[in-house]
């Protein structure tokens, strides 16, 4: 049943239009943005900015857009099964909640999945919720972007890709002040990730994560700065270091609550028809 709820809420605020892309996310207007990654794009190949970078390992090109999509792909299948198994677990239903901020994240960072399309590919994207004056630069491997909500809030990202690390991390400001450091790279594992909001309140939150497969480890900090910038020495245990995390190996899941209260179950998918 909290499956269901929770599906209905997160596409309830979907069409209700509620969050905007570069907002920091809140408990109040959590959305999947599944939906909401880069279609192709249609402009001839002559008008196109070219964000495509050489992967060394794999011999061919590899856009930051799809660098990044690959790792929503990713991210997003992890969180998914998480969110499943902690729901449907009565002990635990309601520590799915606690999810909600790293699943609106994909909204928030909207405008990044659009890095290396150009600028109409942006304005489009952008255009979709309502942003205005919108003007979208790149050079070499960095990219920025900035644009007005609806409401007339300024939003500025800037970004960098490291095309041979598969790695991107990016900040964004709202209104002149930084409310969102972001990045993910690429691992001999997976991916590691982790997000950083900077609310109104003055309060700072951390989700950390590592992608191992279909596995992986989601944690959840209230802290009093930004992070250290990832390396390529992170383990895949490594978000286990905040208070609140979450874990899936194959069909067990551990982890510590919110309130401090250990966990070690197993995994029970929701049935399909």
């Amino acid at each position: 049943m909290i499956s269901l709820l929770l599906a209905a809420l997160l596409l309830g605020m979907l069409f209700a239009g509620c969050g905007s892309p570069g907002a920091v996310p809140s408990s109040n207007d959590d959305v999947d943005s599944g939906a909401l990654l880069p279609t192709e794009d249609k402009t001839p190949v002559d008008e196109q900015s070219n964000g495509s970078f050489r992967d060394n390992a794999l011999g061919t090109n590899i856009s930051v857009a799809d660098s990044y999509t690959a790792y929503l792909d990713a991210k997003n299948a992890l969180v998914g099964r998480m969110a499943d198994g902690l729901s449907n677990n009565p002990d635990t239903a309601f520590s799915a909640l606690s999810l909600l901020g790293v699943t609106m994240a994909d909204l928030a960072l909207m405008p990044v999945s659009l890095f290396g399309l150009g600028q109409v590919s942006m304005e489009a994207g952008l255009g979709f919720f309502g942003a205005t004056g919108v003007k979208y630069t790149e050079s070499g491997n960095s990219y920025t972007v900035s644009y007005a909500d609806k409401d007339g809030i300024q939003y500025d990202f800037t970004g960098t890709y490291d095309a041979a690390a598969d790695a991107l991390n990016c900040t964004a400001k709202m209104n002149g002040a930084e409310n969102i450091y972001f990045e993910y790279r690429k691992t001999s594992f997976g991916y590691v990730g982790q997000y950083y909001f900077i609310n109104e309140d003055g309060t700072n939150n951390l989700y950390q994560l590592a992608v191992k497969g279909e596995d992986g480890t989601l944690g959840l900090s209230a802290v009093s700065g930004q992070p250290t910038q990832l390396s390529d020495g992170e383990s895949a245990d490594f978000p286990k270091a905040c208070p609140e995390w979450y874990s899936l190996d194959g069909n067990s899941i551990t982890g510590v609550t919110s309130d401090g209260t250990q966990l070690n179950f197993a995994y029970t998918p929701t049935a399909t028809e």
